[in-house]
């Protein structure tokens, strides 16, 4: 999948989410996001160069995801994927300035932390962590509503407990603090500054190198000019803090220890009693080389602090020398094609610090971005004290390995309008400033002459006459970052420098030198660098102007009047409102300005050493350029008709020059408006296309909405004929339930009757129960007599014997016996009386049974039509008929007991009839 298309996806996620907050829409951010995040992970080998912020999408890609992250509605997890896309991102120090600058990240991250950030929280940490990476190198105005809320919660994670936020807080904190005096003045003067210094000290102690540096940081910025700076960094503790530093330097693991320790050197060094100390320390030696050998050691990043730190220590009086001798001591004298051959190979398998130096000056910018420019400039410092100094050892040596390479910098010209053409520019300047290094001695200047030809200067010249925008005045406005005019400009003047100290030993130089000063296309870049805020380039300028006076042709009016006529243009760019481009171009010059100040310009040395007045030379500057004029008046005298010709072209071509300063004002105005112009073209065609995207959706879906809308119509046409039929059927039905209320009521008197039936029912069922409790009685009777009738059997055969002698006996009973006959007689007919009046409720339970029989058929064909109205009721009567039933069995079993009961009965009175 392509970066390109990925961004796009995420940038209409992200709309998306932002127009309906809904989960579905959270949700499907948050992968696009992952997919975001897989393409732009660090060390991955992968450029981040589809991301420039310059371009529409990655700006309108970034500038959703901070409206994301101060959205204070937004879900924990959603902030967690933009702050890991960004963690990704600030990988680049390019999108890392922009994202503080041009989008201010900080205040964004500032508010999450006050709004949902929580100490030990996976989110907390990731946003100070990234606000650590945003800040660095960045002076955060105390003026702003976040930064006393900031201050307080950072300077609170670090008074507690020892957790995954206090690595991140203390870097945090130092960003802060350095060169920020209202913050420090804030911190100075709250309550808890004994507790926090106490915090700090307590963390020199810690295991972890990091959190060292950073807590000696804090101190350092804090305390270095008060009273107890003196104390903590006093003559006898000082030692054993440079030897801390420096083995932090060699055992740290990560860039970004390194490189707090390096500011933490460069806090510590603006103390001159520091800068002594640090000149008198026994063991510099020894720790110099261990820095030197971290050149090869480090990647391009990393070894961007090991050069400034080696630079810094160049300012420091008295250690360039010791840096050099150092140099010397750890790089043996190697043949040319052993040098040849380490360069080939990669730098983590070079041993020798200087040749890893050179092979760190011979990378491409576009690949190592400022790498190479350290390397260049730590060379020049390097030459130049073998050059310039009394101890002359070896340089003519060591320059057979570093003029091939150096100079193969100057065979790539940069390109027009490309943001590495700006770093490629840089470069090209820095190589011919060491080459002018080399030129100031006799042998090396030897050597640099058996490389160098006319071809090379003229190349260098010839690509800045045709495509600098200052000899082309270009209307189109490009951005500082893309914009090399200016380094263009040092490319020329630092190309005569050394062009001035080679035409002794070159001819041809010799005479492409003066033609180049004679040329009216040169104009361009000397007034432009006279009216330039770098002294430097100012200087160098003066001096060419200086040479080129003594000559003939020298175009010296052309030079007054550019002059004047970018003082006029400052001036009105001064006096009128700035616009945004303008702003950012004077920014970019101070951080121009500020970079060279901090990566000493070449000429610092030499002019300490070769001291120059300013008024002196400025004013031979006048004195050669009326002599010049003088004597081109002197010759003009002898030609009248020339000079008014002259005079005429003169006159003609300063309206002409004043006009096209005119156009020039009027085109760069043009310019600036059609810039913005491209831009709100280039949104409007993004938002357009866009809102044509949106447009064929709502087409889309309008046409499938009269599409269901005909269906429905037709659908509606269908329930309107069923609603019609309906309404007929509902008068029938209306007609029927008049029928069944009728039959309902019917049905309420017949469960009436049916209420007083199961009555009746209840109580005979308990008198079935008593009945059958009489009946288990009689079977338990019955199964005696069964048992009595066995023993009587037995017992018959001598009750034959004995009728005879009771005979009489039974004869004298027998009246006894009529009389209990007559009794029975009357029992049985009572249980007769009694029987009958049970078969006569049988009677009438059948005719009633026959009639609800007869009810419940006419009530069936009547449900039947009512069966969904009148379910349960047909459940209720299958209930009854059930129930009948059972009572139909029941009256049977009811006459079974009474004919068993009065079989009983009968066989009763036979027994007793025996017995007596």
């Amino acid at each position: 999948m392509e970066a390109a298309s990925v961004v796009k996806s995420v940038i209409f996620a992200a709309n998306q989410y932002l127009n309906h907050k809904a989960d579905k829409n959270c949700l499907y951010l948050q992968q696009q996001l992952e997919i975001l995040v897989g393409i732009t992970v660090p060390h991955s080998g992968k450029s981040l160069k589809f991301f420039n912020p310059k371009h529409l999408q990655p700006t309108e890609c970034l500038t959703t995801i901070v409206d994301i992250l101060c959205d204070p509605h937004t879900k924990p997890s959603l902030l967690l994927s933009c702050i890991t896309l960004l963690h990704n991102l600030v990988s680049d120090d390019e999108i890392r300035h922009c994202l503080h600058d041009s989008f201010h990240i900080t205040p964004a991250l500032a508010g999450i932390l006050k709004t949902q950030g929580s100490a030990g929280d996976i989110l907390s940490t990731e946003c100070v962590s990234l606000l650590q990476k945003v800040t660095y190198g960045h002076n955060l105005n105390f003026q702003e509503n976040y930064m006393e809320d900031l201050i307080t919660y950072t300077v609170r994670q670090i008074h507690g407990p020892v957790h995954d936020l206090t690595l991140p807080s203390l870097g945090l904190l130092v960003n802060l603090c350095r060169d920020n005096f209202a913050v420090q003045s804030y911190l100075k003067n709250s309550r808890n500054i004994k507790d926090l210094y106490k915090v700090l000290v307590s963390y020199l102690s810690d295991q972890n190198l990091t959190v060292i540096i950073l807590a000696l940081s804090i101190i350092t910025s804090l305390s270095l000019q008060e009273d107890l700076g003196g104390k903590i960094l006093n003559a006898k503790n000082i030692n054993q803090t440079f030897q801390m530093i420096f083995n932090i330097l060699m055992k740290s693991d990560t860039g970004v220890t390194r490189g707090y320790a390096v500011d933490l050197f460069r806090d510590l060094l603006r103390n001159p009693k520091i800068q002594q100390s640090l000149s008198r320390f026994d063991r510099l030696g020894s720790c110099l080389e261990n820095i030197l050998n971290l050149i090869a050691a480090s990647t391009s990043e990393s070894v961007i602090k090991v050069f400034e730190l080696l630079l810094l220590f160049c300012r420091v009086e008295g250690l360039r020398s010791t840096i050099c001798k150092c140099v010397l001591a750890t790089s043996p004298l190697h043949d040319n094609e052993y040098v040849v051959q380490t360069l080939r190979q990669p730098v983590e398998e070079v041993k020798e610090p200087l040749i890893a130096t050179v092979h760190w000056a011979g990378q491409s910018t576009d690949s190592h971005h400022k790498a190479p420019l350290y390397a260049l400039d730590f060379l020049s410092e390097f030459y130049e004290e073998l050059i310039y100094s009394n101890t002359r050892v070896h340089y003519s040596i060591h320059a057979d390995l570093v003029l091939p390479t150096v100079l193969h910098g100057l065979q790539d010209p940069p390109d027009q309008e490309q943001a590495e053409s700006r770093r490629k520019c840089f470069k090209m300047v820095k190589v011919i400033q060491l080459l002018t290094v080399f030129a100031g001695e006799e042998d090396t200047k030897k050597k640099l002459c058996k490389l160098v030809d006319m071809s090379l200067f003229s190349g260098l010249l010839e690509h800045q006459f045709t495509y600098n925008r200052v000899a082309l005045r270009c209307n189109k406005v490009v951005s500082p970052e893309e914009d090399w005019s200016e380094y263009g400009v040092d490319v020329v003047l630092c190309v005569l420098e050394l062009m001035e100290k080679l035409k002794k030993s070159l001819p041809d130089v010799d005479a492409l030198f003066c033609s180049t000063l004679q040329d009216s296309r040169l104009v361009p870049f000397l007034s432009a660098g006279m009216t330039s805020k770098d002294r430097s380039r100012v200087q160098t300028a003066l001096r060419m102007i200086t040479t080129a006076s003594a000559l003939e042709n020298f175009p010296v009016v052309l030079l007054g009047d550019t002059i004047a006529a970018n003082n006029t243009r400052q001036h009105e760019r001064l006096t009128s409102s700035p616009t945004l481009e303008w702003q950012q171009v004077r920014t970019h010059s101070q951080s121009v300005a500020q970079y060279n100040k901090e990566n000493i310009p070449l000429g610092n040395h030499r002019q300490k050493q070769e001291p120059v007045n300013q008024d002196a030379s400025i004013n031979s500057i006048i004195e050669r350029m009326q002599s010049g004029l003088q004597t081109t008046f002197q010759g003009y005298m002898s030609e009248i008709k020339a000079s008014e010709i002259i005079d005429i072209y003169e006159h003609k071509l300063q309206s002409l020059q004043n006009k096209e300063d005119q156009l020039q004002d009027l085109l760069d105005a043009k310019a600036l408006a059609l810039s913005q112009a491209d831009r709100l073209i280039a949104q409007y065609r993004s938002r357009r296309a866009q809102y044509e995207a949106e447009a064929h959706k709502m087409r889309s879906m309008v046409q499938s909405s009269e599409k269901r809308s005909e269906q429905y119509r037709e659908q509606l046409n269908d329930v309107i004929l069923r609603g019609e039929h309906l309404q007929n059927d509902l008068e029938q039905v209306n007609q029927e339930k008049q029928k069944l209320e009728e039959v309902a009521a019917e049905h309420k008197q017949l469960t009436v009757a049916y209420m007083e039936l199961s009555e009746k029912y209840e109580s005979s069922e308990k008198s079935l129960l008593c009945l059958k409790q009489e009946h288990k009685t009689l079977m338990e009777m019955h199964e005696m007599l069964n048992k009595h009738n066995e023993s009587l059997k037995q017992q018959h055969d001598v009750a034959s014997e004995q009728l005879s002698k009771l005979s009489k006996q039974l004869m004298e009973k027998a009246s006894e016996l009529t009389q209990t006959q007559l009794m029975l007689e009357e029992d049985h007919a009572k249980a007769k009386k009694e029987q009958e009046t049970l078969e006569d409720c049988l009677d009438k339970i059948r005719a009633n049974l026959d009639s609800t029989e007869k009810a419940k058929k006419k009530l069936e064909q009547k449900v039947v039509t009512l069966e969904r109205s009148l379910q349960q009721n047909e459940e209720e009567l299958k209930e009854k008929v059930e129930v009948i039933r059972e009572l139909k069995s029941n009256v049977d079993k009811h006459a079974q007991i009474a004919a068993l009961i009065h079989s009983l009965s009968s066989g009763k009175s036979d027994i007793d009839s025996v017995k007596t």
